[in-house]
């Protein structure tokens, strides 16, 4: 009997994630590159990357001053007779940087003198669906070195929902059942990741996805100072805020993950104070809120937290009990 084939991408799936490779370079047989007025191109409304880093848009800008537009941009017609960006947004944003006279770019000193002629971009116009839109912009910024660790999971959560034919809020408890009955869903994952070239799904599950639930005091570090996400983690994992604010200041300042960790030990530095007891109340609680991290359980540990739930309510009753009436008896 022949051996059933493993699954794999769906062909559309597979053919856009290869076509994303491209879009640096988009044109194909048939397509021509046409000039088009930079003041009627949006941004790609589903962007996963949220954050730029400005220097390395100078750095770009400043090439582009030099050598000029190498690869067009990838554009879809929007109604209005304007077009938005499927790839290349960070050449159109480094390209902003060198129409505005107004603010030149400092280089060695220097302003950068404007490229008026750059207002007009070159670009290939293709019809891109909205689907197909979040896909290639999720896997151009996969393949990219210098993408931001949050905009990098929030673009693999899209793929996996793609792949998977799910929303995005429902991948996180999705892939906590897959890590117990990988089953064809998993295998989907194995081809997915496999494409990517970016580890496994289990490894994403397990080390990065908790990203999306750190406290927005530390995300903003992360996306402006580059705050590696296992610092992170270890500093989200504090309740109090002024904790964390020193504890980020320490990382700021290059303090290594050993060295964070025996300071959130000992309390906010120059606290000579017993070390705090975690707030075990607000932790346990957030988890039993968490659909995903009930999903998570084996059901040999969710018959246990089930018992450990009703002997926590007994020992409530038991106090009640044991508790004299000290309410005002009537005469």
């Amino acid at each position: 009997m022949a051996r059933a084939k493993r699954p794999t991408l769906s062909d559309s799936l597979a053919e856009l994630v290869g076509e994303a490779s491209t879009v640096a370079a988009p044109a194909t047989a048939g397509e021509r590159v046409t000039d088009v007025a930079r003041n009627l191109i949006d941004p790609n409304p589903y962007q996963p990357r949220r954050h730029f880093d400005p220097q390395a848009l100078e750095q770009l800008a400043v090439s582009i001053h030099t050598h000029g537009v190498l690869q067009p941009l990838l554009v879809r017609p929007v109604p209005g007779g304007r077009y938005q960006i499927v790839g290349g947004e960070r050449r159109w944003r480094a390209i902003g940087l060198l129409t505005e006279p107004q603010r030149p770019l400092i280089v060695d000193g220097q302003p950068l003198p404007a490229r008026t002629e750059l207002e007009r971009v070159p670009v290939v116009i293709r019809d891109v669906a909205d689907a197909d839109m979040r896909i290639l912009a999720a896997v151009e910024n996969l393949q990219r070195t210098d993408l931001n660790i949050i905009d990098e999971v929030d673009a693999t959560i899209a793929l996996i929902a793609a792949t998977l034919g799910l929303s995005e809020e429902d991948v996180p408890a999705t892939l906590a059942r897959l890590v117990r009955t990988p089953g064809e869903q998993g295998a989907q994952l194995d081809a997915l990741f496999a494409q990517l070239g970016r580890g496994t799904w289990g490894s994403f599950f397990k080390n990065k996805l908790r990203i999306r639930r750190l406290p927005e005091d530390v995300l903003s570090v992360m996306r402006q100072d580059g705050l590696d996400y296992r610092k992170a983690t270890l500093i989200g994992a504090q309740p109090d805020a002024e904790r964390r604010a020193a504890l980020l200041n320490l990382a700021r300042g290059g303090a290594s993950l050993e060295q964070l960790s025996q300071a959130a030990k000992r309390g906010a530095p120059g606290d000579d104070a017993a070390p705090q007891t975690p707030d075990l109340s607000r932790l346990v609680g957030r988890r039993l809120t968490s659909a995903s991290a009930i999903s998570a359980l084996s059901a040999a540990r969710r018959k246990r937290l089930e018992r450990l739930l009703a002997q926590m309510n007994d020992l409530f009753e038991e106090q009640e009990k044991d508790t004299p009436d000290r309410r005002p008896k009537g005469r």
